[in-house]
């Protein structure tokens, strides 16, 4: 009776194994097979949506679109609207790229296919974004604003204007008197202008207008409001740069810059060079005759220097003429003939001058002549000293720095350029560093 009871608790068992070894089965079964189908479907990416198009400039296009699952990367394509054909134009990890070179005036047809990378193998989206149509077209020049008079130069005037908006260059008109029409009479791509060879004491009126290109396609901008000038006779080449003070070693020929004849300079004669060479130099004798001669007969002093100063007009004529830039918003001049260290505030062409401020210049022509930047700040005898030149290899330079004694203007310095309290102070409160200085 027992052992028939324990066969029967064994099949019963036995069946129960079974059972369970079946349903065990088929759950792997159904769980594996989607699994399986799973694994290979996720061989291949998404396909993408959301094509957007967006104009960047007139020759460039901006596509965005959603992330596309699975995804490692994404080919762009242009496709022919008439042929159907796709080109690729590249490819991209992230979900944005910009597309430049395109021609204005032609619709363009975009679509983008994800892939992903497994391996040495490549597998691409079932399908390609929805298609993304896009034309380009020629921006207008933008409206000319604050068109207007900076200075005045030699029988000619300073214009500027600010920066316009798709703008390739400038078109700038005179009004004609005889004709009573604009025409024009120059271009440029600054927005700046000189016009020169003008009647002193006639009126002139100007306008400007924007001109943009590409493509063979061309638009121009409305014309700017009118702007209105007298001419005026201002002696720019008065203005110069160092000078030195000199003496004739011993009795020798000179030519005459003017007349070309020969005159005599006896030994110990005082004269001005406007440079210092052992070479051929030009001299400005007390009488104010220039004549030519050898540097090696002279003998050079300090140098030459003078109490007067430029006028406003011929020190901004001066600088928008010689079209000066800084990086920003303000332009340092220092000029060691008149020692005198001028701040402009403006941009190329149009700078206008702030502020004149007497100062000691280096002796003997210490201070260099060039074209710098405020490089660094530290302090100095108590007070801003600004350096323009900087050798890192020698840890020295020259600086704006305060006075060090009663001397306020002239050639007596190491080589910085010394100011007055008030004057050092308003440099180091407006001009940052970077400020382009003009040593002259």
């Amino acid at each position: 009776m027992t052992r028939f009871l324990n066969m029967g608790g064994r099949k019963m068992n036995m069946r129960r194994l079974s059972k369970f070894l079946f349903l065990y089965l088929l759950f792997l079964v159904f769980w594996l097979l989607p699994a399986q189908s799973g694994m290979a479907a996720s061989k291949y990416p998404g396909n993408v949506k959301n094509l957007t198009l967006k104009k960047q400039s007139d020759t460039s296009v901006k596509l965005t679109w959603t992330k596309a699952s699975n995804a490692t990367g994404y080919r762009v394509y242009i496709i022919n609207s008439t042929t159907g054909k796709k080109k690729s134009v590249g490819t991209t990890r992230g979900t944005s790229c910009v597309v430049n070179k395109m021609e204005v005036g032609r619709e363009y047809v975009f679509q983008v296919y994800a892939y992903r990378r497994s391996g040495k193998k490549v597998y691409w989206s079932k399908k390609g974004s929805p298609m993304a149509r896009i034309k380009t077209t020629l921006s207008k020049p933008g409206t000319i604003k604050n068109f207007r008079l900076v200075c005045y130069g030699n029988n000619s005037v300073f214009l500027a204007w600010n920066e316009a908006k798709n703008t390739d260059y400038y078109i700038v008109y005179q009004y004609n008197w005889d004709t009573r029409t604009y025409e024009k009479i120059g271009s440029t791509k600054e927005n700046n202008y000189q016009v020169k060879k003008l009647k002193e004491g006639e009126k002139y009126y100007f306008k400007v207008q924007g001109y943009h290109t590409a493509s063979g396609q061309e638009k121009y901008g409305k014309l700017s409001d009118k702007v209105g000038a007298r001419a005026k006779k201002v002696d720019v080449s008065a203005v110069h740069g160092r000078y030195w003070s000199a003496t004739v070693k011993k009795n020798i020929k000179a030519t005459n810059t003017t007349t070309g004849k020969k005159v005599t300079l006896k030994k110990g004669t005082k004269l001005t060079t406007t440079k210092k060479s052992n070479d051929s130099v030009t001299a400005i004798l007390k009488n104010g005759k220039k004549v030519e001669l050898k540097g090696s007969n002279l003998s050079y002093g300090n140098l030459s220097v003078t109490k007067s100063n430029y006028t406003k007009a011929q020190q901004e004529a001066f600088v928008n003429g010689k079209g000066y830039s800084s990086q920003t918003d303000y332009l340092i001049w220092v000029n060691q003939y008149t020692c005198t260290t001028c701040i402009f505030k403006g941009s190329k062409g149009a700078w206008k001058l702030v502020r004149s401020m007497i100062c000691v210049v280096g002796k003997d022509g210490h201070s260099p002549v060039g074209i710098f930047k405020l490089h660094h700040r530290v302090t100095g005898y108590g007070r801003p000293k600004i350096f323009y030149t900087w050798s890192d290899k020698y840890m020295e330079g020259n600086s704006f720095h305060s006075r060090v004694d009663s001397t306020t203007r002239g050639a007596a310095s190491g080589g910085c350029v010394r100011l007055g309290d008030s004057d050092l102070y308003y440099l180091a409160n407006n001009c940052p560093m970077g400020t382009t200085v003009v040593s002259y």
